[in-house]
């Protein structure tokens, strides 16, 4: 049985590492690379993989170079999260990440979203903070 130091310490890893995954998705509606960067470790430790096939990076720099160019031309996009999901290890240094995401870009005036993108992910604290170091997008067929 858990007792209740363990069990606030567990929520804690938690709540930081949804206030993480809530700056990604701020910094993507907003465009701003910047505070989505700070979500990221930027080494040659992290893998992000899209949506197709092609689309799998293996390190920071070449990541930042693509999310560079689209959050610079993104506009009116909305993204609500649900069904957020956290684990982590024993030794409360990584955590591993499941949410829903609904995806509302404004396309020629209108709102047009795309509902239930999965994105899932692993965590590492590093010096202190959570840092996404994988990460995989798909959508529904």
């Amino acid at each position: 049985m858990e007792t209740m130091a363990g069990s606030n310490i567990d929520r804690k890893i938690k709540k930081e590492v949804k206030q993480v995954l809530n700056k990604l998705i701020k910094s993507q509606e907003k465009g701003d690379i910047g505070s989505f960067a700070e979500c990221f470790a930027h080494d040659v430790a992290l893998v992000h993989i899209g949506t197709d096939a092609d689309e799998v990076w293996y390190n920071w720099d070449d990541f930042y170079q693509l999310m560079k160019k689209q959050l610079s031309e993104r506009k009116g996009i909305t993204i609500n999260h649900k069904n957020t999901t956290v684990r982590h290890n024993k030794n409360r240094d990584v955590a591993w990440y499941f949410q829903l995401l609904d995806r509302c870009p404004e396309t020629k005036g209108d709102d047009v979203c795309i509902e239930g993108f999965r994105h899932t992910g692993v965590m590492e604290k590093r010096n202190g903070q959570w840092m996404i170091v994988q990460s995989h997008i798909s959508f529904p067929a």
